[in-house]
């Protein structure tokens, strides 16, 4: 993950420092940056490392505060939010099988058995096992298309029958049916640092954040950019800017040339033709109309972490089957409608 330093912040654009040092931590914070539990640096020395007043980072701080990425400790500063301690993986139980499951694969190879074997066996028995209880899941997306695809991509840890929905993060806002259908679901699923907005507009809701990672296929397509391009990097939200550079260049280090702006800006136009490669934010698709044809231009996207969905996901849809068992014994369990997804 990129560092944040005094070259993060690019003060000759027209977007406030503090906007920038906003968009950078909550980034870093989301997506697999700053580990969770880490203290940040006090405001009096992000400050000094970047140039920028202390009553700027202060109020970063109490912007990450508010959307849930960080806690204030007193005399002891900001700290990441820990996944560990936010959502209680060690008390799960699937942490209690993981003595079994050593057992197991001790077992399995004083038989000569191999781990690969093993897996297979157990993924054989899971498809005899079809769950008691199907889950209504909602899963709140920035823009719908990307969504759709981030759906896809949860649901092989998904039983047969769960039901996802998936809905914008602003049709949720102006929608009370959607609020209601959200509120009414077994887990409302979105992007870590969407976390407690989305909480907000739905506080009787389970909604849990999901960390992302920049997809292979990102990561494949800018180590594989020719040193000399010149990128044109755009993101939709002017918050995110002063991220593109950075994130463009952690897997394109090779690439020096790299020029930021947003979808809204006046200069997009001159950047873009001033350019050989073109590299987009998820929802700003729409720069690609821009680029002419035979310049390489593609999304940043980014996908599900796999430790994430393994380590966090899973074992609380694994709670919730069991609660949603637990309290159909005394009768049948009823239908769950089909649902469709809602636009935006």
């Amino acid at each position: 993950m990129f560092s944040i330093d005094a070259n993060s912040i690019d003060k000759s654009l027209p977007v406030p420092v503090g906007t920038q040092l906003y968009g950078l931590l909550s980034y870093a914070l989301s997506f697999g940056g700053i580990a969770h539990g880490t203290r940040l640096q006090s405001v009096r020395q992000l400050a000094a490392e970047l140039g920028i007043a202390p009553m700027t980072v202060a109020q970063v701080y109490q912007r990450l505060r508010d959307a849930g990425l960080v806690e204030m400790k007193h005399g002891l500063g900001a700290f990441a939010v820990s996944d560990m301690k936010k959502h209680g993986v060690d008390n799960l139980p699937v942490s209690s099988l993981r003595a079994d499951i050593e057992v197991l694969i001790g077992k399995a190879e004083k038989l000569g058995i191999s781990t690969l074997t093993l897996n297979s066996m157990i993924n054989a028995q899971s498809l005899l096992r079809r769950p008691k209880a199907g889950l209504k899941i909602v899963f709140v997306a920035i823009f719908e298309g990307p969504g759709r695809d981030y759906v896809a991509q949860l649901k092989p840890v998904l039983a047969t029958n769960d039901q996802v929905q998936l809905v914008t993060l602003d049709s949720l806002r102006v929608t009370e049916e959607l609020r209601r259908i959200s509120t009414e679901a077994d887990i409302v699923l979105t992007f870590l640092h969407r976390e407690a907005e989305v909480q907000a507009l739905i506080p009787e809701a389970r909604v849990l954040g999901l960390r992302f990672i920049p997809s292979v296929r990102t990561r494949q397509a800018l180590a594989g950019l020719d040193p000399r391009t010149r990128i044109a990097a755009v993101t939709y939200f002017e918050e995110y800017i002063a991220i593109m550079r950075p994130s463009v260049r952690e897997f394109a280090p090779h690439v020096s040339d790299i020029r930021v702006t947003w979808l809204s800006s006046p200069d997009l136009g001159e950047v873009i033709a001033q350019c050989d490669a073109v590299i987009f934010a998820s929802g700003a698709d729409h720069v690609a109309d821009l680029v002419q044809p035979g310049v390489p231009c593609f999304e940043y996207r980014h996908a599900p972490d796999p430790g994430a969905l393994e380590g966090v996901l899973v074992p609380h849809l694994a709670d919730l089957r069991r609660s949603k068992i637990a309290g159909n014994e005394t009768g049948p369990e009823s239908d769950i409608p089909e649902r469709g997804v809602a636009e935006g």
